[in-house]
This record gives C-alpha cells, structure tokens and sequence, in this order.
C-alpha cells in the first residue's frame, strides 16, 4: 500500500505474497506475469529474490504516468533490480511462450476481468 505506483486494480499485497508463496517462488527463480500492470505480482517475486519479467496490453499502465510514478520507481524503491517489461497481446502471442522446454520457473498471474480492467 505505500508503493509510489499503483492504479484502480492493483493487487493487495497480502494477496500477491501468497500467490508468489503458492507458485514456490524462490531466489533466482525466473518468473512471468503476462497480465503485469503495475507490477504488483512481478514486485514480490523480486522481494523473494527471483527475476522478473512481464507483460501487458495496455502500454500506458507500462509506462507510468510519469517518470516519477511508473513500475520502475517501484522497484527503485524497494532497492530492487527491474523487470524486464514487454507490451505484448497474449490472446494472439501466446505461441512464443510454449516450449518443449520450460522457460519459466513460474508464472504468476492475476488476469484482467470486470469493467475497470478494459484497455
């Protein structure tokens, strides 16, 4: 609750360490949330020391609204290293990450849903 970003459908952060303790989330995992927006989800995976990376639609919840209030100031925050952040749609890009091989050690996520979430 005292990040420097958040928006209207931010994760409660209780909420987020649970999944992240659900999702067996450890030191230099490597984890995805393809629904990232502000970052809620990828933030607590880095707290347990994994590194992140993340996706969204919306290219405005990516960027922030300023260079004082983005995902990024949240992780400077925290004195964390940044995720790697990509705009991408997962209903049509989904096929680049599926592999024979797992990419990820987990994938964490909190998928867009009700009439606030619409891009």
């Amino acid at each position: 609750k005292k990040r420097t970003y958040l928006g209207p459908t931010s994760m409660d952060s209780e909420l987020s360490l649970i999944m992240t303790n659900l999702a067996r989330v450890e030191k230099s995992s490597f984890c995805f949330d393809p629904f990232a927006g502000t970052g809620s989800i990828l933030l607590t995976c880095a707290l347990r020391g994994a590194y992140c990376f993340g996706t969204d639609i919306d290219i405005r919840v990516l960027r922030g609204r300023s260079d004082q209030e983005n995902i990024f100031t949240n992780f400077r925050q925290y004195n964390l290293h940044k995720p790697d952040l990509v705009r991408s749609d997962n209903a049509i890009y989904h096929r680049h990450y599926r592999s024979h091989v797992p990419m990820f050690d987990a994938i964490v996520c909190d998928p867009p849903y009700g009439i606030r979430a619409g891009a």
